[in-house]
């Protein structure tokens, strides 16, 4: 058996065009996939979205959510440059966690820093430079 990683991650939305539009026109994703299924109460719109190697889909249900499964943390996406990232996102209003900018140079071989925010449905997101 040979796992290469991640496919997706999966990600319920409440309002999947305001989603896509922060994955896209703040973060610089790039809608690859889109498509409407149907289930017994209505439509459940499902968007897949990618950046370089990452690929997250985004599904709205007709419904609210009664989460059961485990939750993740927060998603972490690789940049080259944290600082000019940063900046750039918060030209276009992203409001980082105060307090969470982090350099670790004992993390991961010559160190690593990262930083958090969070997405329209409170999702949390961390930008991760590898030094």
């Amino acid at each position: 058996m040979k796992m290469e990683g991640f496919a997706h991650v999966g990600l319920y939305v409440n309002d999947i065009q305001k989603s896509l539009a922060f994955y896209t026109e703040k973060l610089g994703f790039q809608l690859i996939w889109e498509s409407v299924n149907q289930c017994e109460a209505g439509e459940v719109l499902v968007k897949f979205v990618k950046s370089g190697n990452s690929v997250i889909e985004l599904v709205q249900f007709p419904f609210a959510i009664d989460r059961k499964d485990g939750w993740f943390d927060h998603i972490a996406m690789n940049v080259e440059n944290i600082d000019e990232v940063m900046g750039i996102l918060k030209e276009k209003g992203i409001e980082f966690e105060e307090g969470s900018y982090t350099h670790a140079p004992q993390t991961f071989q010559g160190g690593s820093k990262w930083v958090m925010f969070r997405g329209p449905d409170q999702e949390h997101i961390e930008l991760n430079e590898k030094l």
